[in-house]
């Protein structure tokens, strides 16, 4: 078990984060290996990084207290657990241990709470051209109250609702912190399961089967694209002028099987 604490500063923003990380891990006689980990993490900053050319992301000129709240990649829980399991036969004749042996079989789950959205009305009503007003927070809950909706003949799915937030009024601030949403968590099943045939001291061959996703569950993308992934993830629309406000745009992978064979010599 570990816990860590880290403030960072700059000449223009603050970020202070907080982690709990527990692992367990336990191997089981010769064949069987468990893993499992939690991360309980919390992050706040008064500003995200947007790299060297980007704007300005405050919403009040010299206030940056204002914007203090939850870092754009705050993700709250994070969860993974493992198993390797290798079967071994050893009574029973020959051809039953042939059969029965050498199977390695290992799921993985793995499960994570949502990111934060930064929800933002589209106008300069606060008349500080900055253009990154956030709206009044109007329902104390502001997840949709039916998540299927209709984009034309298109179905959809509707994660925030409009009717929460009302604009700030010309000349005044809006009272939702920045990043105050929280878009979709994860949920992910993989599982492989492989065999290895030995032919002589020096060759073998392995056939393996994966499956990722394996109950077809979705996944969908919030306010960021995970760092590593191929471009195509539409992120959640998060401003209040766009047509397609709070509904989700993309979806992670669906149900892939993957079968491989690979020759050891």
């Amino acid at each position: 078990m570990t816990y860590g604490s880290v403030n960072t500063m700059d000449d223009d923003a603050v970020a202070h984060y907080q982690g709990l990380l527990m692992s367990v891990q336990h191997r089981f006689a010769n064949n069987f290996t468990f893993l499992a980990n939690y991360t309980d993490s919390y992050c706040v900053s008064d500003a995200d990084f947007g790299a060297a050319l980007a704007g300005a992301s405050n919403s009040q000129p010299f206030n940056r207290h204002a914007d203090w709240g939850p870092c754009v990649f705050d993700t709250r829980s994070n969860f993974n657990v493992s198993l390797v399991a290798n079967s071994s036969w050893k009574g029973g004749s020959a051809w039953m241990k042939r059969l029965l042996s050498d199977w390695q079989l290992a799921p993985l789950i793995h499960a994570s709470s949502g990111q934060p959205l930064n929800i933002t009305v589209g106008k300069d009503n606060s008349l500080t051209g900055l253009g990154n007003d956030r709206p009044n927070q109007a329902l104390s809950d502001t997840r949709a109250t039916n998540p299927i909706c209709s984009n034309g003949s298109t179905p959809c799915v509707q994660w925030l609702n409009p009717a929460a937030f009302v604009a700030n009024p010309l000349g005044t601030f809006g009272d939702l912190g920045r990043n105050a949403g929280r878009g979709p968590g994860t949920t992910n099943f993989d599982v492989a399961l492989s065999r290895q045939f030995k032919f002589k001291e020096r060759y073998s061959l392995q056939v393996r089967a994966d499956a990722f996703n394996i109950m077809n569950h979705p996944n969908f993308v919030g306010a960021i694209s995970p760092a590593g992934t191929v471009t195509g993830y539409s992120t959640l629309s998060t401003g209040m002028t766009s047509s397609s406000f709070g509904r989700v745009a993309a979806a992670f992978d669906p149900r892939i099987l993957q079968f491989s064979m690979k020759f050891y010599f």
